[in-house]
């Protein structure tokens, strides 16, 4: 909650702060602090009764009582005379009334101000996601314009095939290959992408005939995890020559022909120097899904709303489950 001096310094003039906590506090030691008491002394000023003033707070006589009484402890003076009927304000609750105004004012400015704020994207957004849609996909076609939209924001990106715990705070946003669990998270499914078998073009006619299971694999392989890419290569009864901790690493053996892989075939778009590979005897690979996630209650956080509908755009619109053989 604002304090009443943070308020009066951040939206009122010098002389105008020391004019009102002169009047709230005409006798030092005062310490005045609670915006809240003002407010309360406020609502009992305009329906002029301790239950009118609970009445339009929405809250019970007692709680306004106590607020009033300690601000007027804090200020050493009686403000209200309490009637049986009706309270009536003290020479001293008059003399307040102006600068106790003149502190809402400033504390609504102040809360104002914090809105609009808050509705500007700007600052920090940590998006986790791995290299190769960090490489190929979001820098190239998403940021360019996300930083064009709102010159506020910093993107911060944390490249890793590990999964970032986005409930521990590790990172703001997520492109994961996964549907987020329940709980705290929140996601969208934006692509289906389908698996195919790649090759480097300059030896798709050499592999063309050739057996799956004959075929010279690589693979990738993420610790502790199943993923579709190893589900495939399991059906296709093949056996890796090569094994890589990271994708990109694969598709740079593939690219520089050394074998095959099992990947989405959107790659196309993006990897122009290679094909797919249809052997005889290979059925369907299968599919990957990918999701943009978030926690709950960073959702509609500006900043993080804009980063998060702008994935969700741009990756729907790039038709990632479509690409040239």
């Amino acid at each position: 909650m604002f304090t009443v001096r943070r308020a009066i310094q951040a939206q009122m003039p010098i002389y105008a702060m020391h004019d009102c906590m002169a009047q709230l506090a005409p006798h030092p030691p005062v310490g005045l602090n609670q915006w809240e008491d003002v407010r309360y002394f406020l609502a009992v000023v305009r329906a002029a009764s301790f239950s009118g003033a609970a009445r339009a707070l929405a809250t019970d006589q007692s709680t306004v009582s106590r607020r009033v009484a300690s601000l007027e402890a804090d200020l050493g003076r009686a403000l209200f005379e309490r009637g049986a009927r009706a309270v009536r304000r003290t020479s001293h609750g008059d003399a307040l009334v102006e600068p106790a105004l003149a502190v809402e004012r400033a504390v609504l400015a102040l809360e104002d101000t914090a809105r609009r704020a808050e509705e500007l994207p700007r600052g920090k957004v940590r998006l986790a996601l791995t290299e190769g849609l960090a490489q190929h996909v979001v820098v190239p076609r998403i940021l360019p314009s996300l930083f064009a939209d709102y010159p506020g924001l910093t993107i911060f990106l944390r490249t890793s095939d590990d999964v970032a715990d986005l409930e521990r705070h590790e990172a703001d946003v997520a492109l994961r290959f996964f549907r987020p669990a329940k709980g705290e998270l929140v996601g969208q499914r934006v692509a289906r992408l389908d698996l195919a078998i790649l090759v480097s073009k300059k030896r798709k006619a050499e592999l063309a005939k050739v057996a799956p299971h004959e075929l010279p694999w690589t693979s990738y392989v993420l610790e502790r995890a199943d993923t579709p890419e190893s589900r495939a290569l399991a059906r296709l009864g093949a056996t890796p020559r090569l094994e890589c901790s990271s994708v990109e690493t694969q598709l740079a053996a593939v690219r520089a022909g050394l074998g095959v892989a099992v990947a989405p075939r959107m790659l196309l778009q993006v990897l122009p120097d290679l094909a797919v590979l249809s052997p005889p005897g290979a059925s369907a690979l299968g599919h990957l899904e990918l999701f943009v996630v978030t926690r709950a209650t960073l959702r509609t956080v500006p900043r993080v709303a804009v980063v998060f509908e702008a994935l969700v755009r741009e990756l729907r619109s790039l038709s990632l489950s479509r690409a040239p053989k």
